[in-house]
């Protein structure tokens, strides 16, 4: 790319921390030792097992979300339908996911672990949507015709804070109904309507799936601070989309991963992903939105520049998310996929116009932490403070500069652990602490 061959030497040398802090933070909250015991309860206990008879099929919906255990709470709710008598088979649920193409989705899927051989079924991946009825006063809703055929359909879902918005219902079953099961239809008229049709609509939506599919309910899964599970519940199709679902909601929230400061002058993320995040980094974590017309939260976190180095793996190339950071690396984007990146940007609608946003690129680590430290807003007679994170799932492992020590010292959830170099090799490469590779 003409872009990266002009920036090799461009430089603007800035004085950056010679070591850092490590630091653990820690967080409570409950966590679901057997995964396997909790989604056959949740399947039983739900009344959701009752519905289905021996002999019936059942469509799975398995998203793209970084659900944590989801292939192992996948197989489980496949081997209690398999002894019960029914012939369970998986669809994936995630809207315009994978580039909007049905291999595509079955690579993400295969990339969480989620294969028929892991889950011991077939899988039948398709984009294809039946009109299955419409929300009244607004947009038609879709289905995808494999779990419509079938004669149930039973989601897996996670409950969350969403990252795009913020209501009494966010991610969830009800989302993933209209979403998920609707495909690139479903996800591109919820985004057309912006946060208002998402507030208004997934409630309504939810009734009329109760009333005109086969969605008969879902296993709905909290998460801790730490991205383990917490809590595994079981959803029938009525208290979908209901106060039951919007409690779970609030717990999820109550639970959620945030960083230590409320302020930091320059913060450090290593890798950006949909496996991460559907936003590729959680703006509940970073406190931030940069959604198109619309108000930041009040509570917003105050970062002077935000560095971006590398996209995961399993991201295969969607950078979505990447406007969220000011600074990213020439290694960053030579790995981006254009088409499953702007795909995703474009039937986000306002929620992707900014996020898809290249940030100022530069042809290191090294040069795009000095770019940060001359452009967050720091004077030139105090030095800046750094806090460096993998991504925004493991922020219960940080390095900060040490000019942070007495926050870090005052703070109830953090705890210094020892001291590390912040070190590059001769290509501007970060060698710690962590190694990136060129």
């Amino acid at each position: 790319m003409r872009l990266l061959e002009q920036i090799q030497h461009l430089r603007f040398p800035a004085p950056l921390p010679s070591t850092l802090l490590e630091v653990r933070q820690t967080f409570d909250g409950p966590r679901v030792d057997d995964l396997v015991g909790a989604t056959r309860r949740a399947l039983e206990e739900s009344g959701l097992l009752a519905r289905i008879n021996a002999g019936d099929s059942v469509a799975v919906g398995v998203g793209s979300r970084g659900i944590a255990n989801v292939a192992v709470i996948a197989r489980a709710a496949v081997d209690r339908l398999k002894e019960h008598g029914a012939r369970p088979f998986v669809v994936a649920a995630m809207g315009s996911h994978g580039g909007a193409t049905a291999e595509g989705q079955r690579e993400l899927l295969a990339g969480m672990g989620v294969t028929e051989a892991s889950i011991g079924c077939e899988f039948r991946i398709t984009m294809e949507v039946k009109e299955i009825g419409r929300i009244p006063g607004g947009p038609a809703l879709h289905q995808d015709i494999y779990s419509a055929a079938a004669d149930h359909t039973i989601l897996i879902s996670r409950i969350k804070p969403h990252t795009d918005f913020h209501g009494k219902l966010e991610s969830g079953p009800a989302k993933m109904e209209v979403i998920g099961l609707g495909k690139r239809h479903g996800a591109e008229m919820m985004h057309a309507w912006g946060t208002a049709g998402f507030q208004r609509f997934l409630a309504p939506a939810a009734r009329v799936y109760e009333a005109n599919t086969n969605v008969r309910g879902a296993i709905a899964i909290i998460e801790n601070a730490c991205e383990e599970t917490a809590e595994i519940v079981g959803l029938t199709a009525d208290q979908i989309g209901t106060e039951v679902e919007e409690r779970l909601l609030q717990k999820a929230k109550s639970l959620m991963m945030s960083l230590p400061f409320k302020s930091m002058d320059i913060l450090v993320i290593r890798e950006l992903g949909k496996n991460i995040s559907g936003t590729g980094m959680d703006t509940n974590v970073l406190g931030k939105l940069e959604v198109n017309r619309q108000p930041e939260p009040e509570d917003r976190n105050d970062i002077g520049a935000l560095v971006l180095l590398d996209l995961t793996e399993a991201t295969h190339g969607n950078a979505s998310g990447i406007g969220l950071a000011n600074v990213t690396t020439a290694r960053v984007v030579r790995k981006i996929d254009f088409i499953a990146t702007y795909t995703n940007a474009i039937t986000a609608t306002t929620f992707g116009l900014k996020r898809s946003v290249i940030p100022i690129t530069m042809a290191d680590d090294r040069r795009a932490l000095e770019v940060a430290v001359r452009c967050c807003g720091v004077p030139p007679d105090r030095e800046p403070t750094f806090v460096f994170a993998r991504n925004t799932l493991t922020v219960e492992h940080l390095w900060m500069s040490p000019n942070l020590r007495p926050q870090i010292e005052a703070h109830p959830r953090l705890t210094i652990l020892g001291e590390t170099p912040l070190a590059f090799d001769e290509d501007g490469c970060m060698l710690s602490p962590w190694r990136m590779e060129p």
